[in-house]
C-alpha cells in the first residue's frame, strides 16, 4: 500500500483487511460524519458498526477493486445513512396511516372510548373516592393526594409536609385502607 489514503494492494488476500484497518483508523471521523447526517450519536454508532459488518462480508476480489478506500468508506456511510432515513420515513408514514385508519375507526370495531354506562360508573366511583378522601384526617389526605394523585415520591412528600418518610408511608397505607373500606375494590 502506498499510503493509508491511496489504493489498496493488488494482493486480494489483504485487500479486505486493509479496508478494515482503514475503517478502524477513520472510525471516529466516520461516526462524526454519520452523527451529522442522522442527528443521532446512537444511530451513527449503529451505522459505523454496519459498515464494519459490510466490510467483513465483502469478498476479497471486490475489496481488491477499491481504488479510493477512504472515499469508498464515506460513500458506504452516506448510503447507509440515506437508507436508514428512507426506512424511518416509510415506517413513519406506515404508522401514520395505521393510526388514521384505526382512530377513525371502522364501523365494525369498538372504539377506545368507554361506553356511556362505564363513564357514569367511573364518575360515581370518582365522587365516592373524593368524598372518602375529604373524610380522612388532614395529614393522611394530604399525603395521599401528593403521593398517589400528584405523583410525588414518598421522600418528596415527606420533605414537603415536614414529616418523616415513615410517617408518609403510614398516612398513605391508612388512606388506602380507608378507601378500600368506604369505596371498595376497584
Amino acid at each position: 500500500m502506498d499510503s493509508p489514503h491511496g489504493p489498496l494492494p493488488d494482493d486480494p488476500t489483504s485487500a479486505r483487511q486493509a479496508l478494515v484497518d482503514l475503517w478502524m483508523e477513520t472510525r471516529p471521523a466516520l461516526v462524526r460524519f454519520l452523527t451529522a447526517r442522522t442527528g443521532s450519536a446512537a444511530a451513527a454508532e449503529d451505522l459505523a458498526q454496519d459498515i464494519w459488518l459490510r466490510l467483513q462480508a465483502l469478498p476479497e476480489a471486490a475489496a481488491a477493486e477499491v481504488r479510493q478506500p477512504r472515499a469508498f468508506l464515506y460513500r458506504l456511510a452516506g448510503n447507509l445513512a440515506l437508507d436508514r432515513s428512507k426506512a424511518q420515513r416509510r415506517a413513519g408514514a406506515r404508522d401514520l396511516d395505521w393510526r388514521r385508519a384505526h382512530v377513525a375507526g371502522d364501523d365494525d370495531e369498538a372504539g377506545d372510548a368507554p361506553s356511556a354506562e362505564d363513564a357514569v360508573w367511573a364518575r360515581l366511583k370518582l365522587e365516592r373516592v373524593m368524598a372518602a378522601i375529604e373524610r380522612m384526617p388532614p395529614k393522611a389526605a394530604e399525603a395521599f393526594r401528593l403521593h398517589r394523585i400528584g405523583g410525588l415520591s414518598q421522600a418528596e412528600v415527606a420533605d414537603r409536609m415536614g414529616v418523616s418518610r415513615s410517617a408518609v408511608e403510614k398516612y398513605v397505607a391508612a388512606s388506602l385502607k380507608e378507601l378500600l373500606l368506604r369505596v371498595g375494590w376497584p
